[in-house]
């Protein structure tokens, strides 16, 4: 994982990683921030740190759109987007704080359009999700169907809202959650980073304040959630509670099937 740049002495986060291009896919299109680690750097790797170079800490999953032309460039330029603007984020006020993230996505679309323009693709694109942690607090975002989940002793719960034509047709009371889940438009992102090639502006959801010396985050791309259901995941969490548990995640995808890309990011205070 690359080294960026080195802050002064705060307060310490521990961070689990895993990445894995899956049994199917012929290259992993998912990326993922890592604050002071950097980037994705090989397609299979897992491991854990203690980080206490700050009082704020960034990280994110960003999964490049398989089903368009490249995918891993998109969520490449994501990423390294993400870690231009982590000082931005970090010194933003709580009040400040989701419009920068909204300038973030801005930026993330643009690098991702003018890709796409220069290599003559039709369409590319990636998802993200985001935890800015601070003290006690992850301030968290996102924009398409990559997923944050908050662990604690009361179970496990979906932060982020999918942003999918299922989604969509749940709230139009079209679906049911269950038909929601079964139905091929689960898989129909309506939202994601590349799609605003008119410069418009896009905006990430933004949700309440977790936390995390209560519980833990979770970061993943979907290659977890559409292998593993989220009691599994949390049955996992629960009984793997060590520094591997992101890859415990990992395999536990990869034993039901791993027909795409996987990333999980584990963070909790210490």
């Amino acid at each position: 994982m690359r080294e960026t740049k080195k802050y002064a002495a705060g307060f310490p986060v521990f961070v689990s990683i895993a990445a894995n291009k899956g049994k199917v896919r012929t290259a992993n299109e998912d990326n993922f921030y890592a604050d002071i680690l950097g980037i994705r750097e090989a397609e299979n790797l897992c491991g854990h740190r203690v980080l206490s170079h700050s009082d704020s800490y960034v990280f994110g999953v960003c999964d490049g759109m398989g089903g368009e032309q490249f995918g891993d460039i998109a969520s490449e330029l994501a990423v390294l987007a993400m870690k231009d603007f982590s000082d931005k984020i970090k010194n933003s006020s709580p009040e400040m704080l989701h419009t920068v993230v909204n300038e973030y996505s801005c930026e993330a679309n643009n690098r991702i359009c003018r890709m796409t323009e220069e290599r003559q693709a039709e369409l590319s694109g990636s998802t993200f999700v985001m935890a800015c942690v601070r003290e006690n607090l992850a301030y968290t975002f996102s924009i398409g169907d990559s997923r944050i989940y908050y662990i604690d002793e009361n179970g496990i719960r979906q932060v982020s809202e999918d942003q999918t034509l299922a989604m969509k047709k749940l709230k139009a009371n079209i679906y049911t959650e269950e038909e929601a889940k079964m139905s091929s438009d689960a898989h129909k992102i309506t939202m994601f980073l590349g799609v605003d090639s008119r410069n418009i502006g896009l905006k990430a959801l933004a949700y309440e304040p977790l936390d995390i010396s209560r519980g833990q985050l979770l970061l993943c791309s979907d290659g977890l959630t559409d292998m593993c259901t989220d009691e599994e995941i949390l049955m996992v969490m629960t009984k793997y509670n060590d520094e591997f548990a992101a890859q415990h995640l990992v395999e536990l995808a990869l034993a039901r099937g791993g027909i795409d890309n996987i990333t999980c990011l584990i963070i909790r205070r210490i």
